[in-house]
């Protein structure tokens, strides 16, 4: 006797082996699951202040994703606060680097609706809450890290950029993050205010991978 559970598919009364077989041509595809053994990890923003960046890092105690997220926002401010310009100013570059329909997911997206569009808020820290929190809320959703490391990377990098001291791209950066978020208007002439202006960081502060040496004293035996 014949195991149904061996046959690819159950025929009818009447039916051909041909007609069974599903179209090859079908529009209709399986859906892909992925399987993860392990748990989740429980990850969050942190200050590393020994290499000066901010980083992911594991969580060592279970915590509660609203106090990930304020952690989170507080360790931006404290990576943003070693400067000599405003934490606003840098989350707006920061928006500037992270706004656009080429970035991943939940950013980017079709150039017509790209993923930040989303965004809704009037105030600088409802789009520092955005950032952090829409980048957690897909890791959570789908594991996956790259929106994650994505505002890692857009974060480290505003402030890479504020200690090489281009003014130029620094404003333009600013201003595209302003625009996108829906905080000034696309054509209008805007001044930028003072509190929001490039100040310059002193050299003995900035991050350099220059590799200074010392001389060499001689010492000169007496005679």
């Amino acid at each position: 006797m014949l195991d149904p559970l061996s046959l690819p598919f159950l025929l009818t009364r009447g039916q051909s082996p041909d007609s069974a077989k599903p179209p090859t041509n079908s529009a209709i595809k399986p859906d892909r699951f992925i399987i993860y053994t392990g748990p989740q990890s429980v990850l969050r923003l942190s200050h590393d202040v020994t290499s000066r960046s901010l980083i992911v890092s594991i969580c060592e105690s279970e915590s509660s994703r609203a106090s990930i997220i304020n952690k989170s926002t507080s360790a931006i401010r404290s990576f943003f606060s070693i400067s000599k310009v405003s934490p606003s100013r840098l989350i707006y570059i920061t928006a500037g680097l992270a706004f656009d329909a080429a970035s991943p997911k939940p950013f980017g997206g079709p150039k017509t609706h790209p993923g930040y569009v989303e965004y809704d808020g009037t105030t600088v820290a409802s789009l520092l809450q955005y950032l952090i929190e829409s980048s957690f809320k897909r890791y959570w959703t789908y594991r996956g890290r790259e929106a994650l490391d994505f505002v890692v990377s857009c974060v480290n990098q505003a402030r890479e950029l504020q200690f090489a001291g281009n003014a130029d791209i620094l404003n333009e950066l600013m201003l595209k993050g302003m625009k996108k978020a829906g905080h000034i208007p696309w054509n209008a002439l805007v001044t930028i205010p003072e509190a929001l202006r490039h100040r310059e960081e002193e050299r003995s502060e900035m991050a350099t991978n220059e590799v200074r040496f010392t001389p060499r004293l001689t010492v000169q035996k007496p005679v």
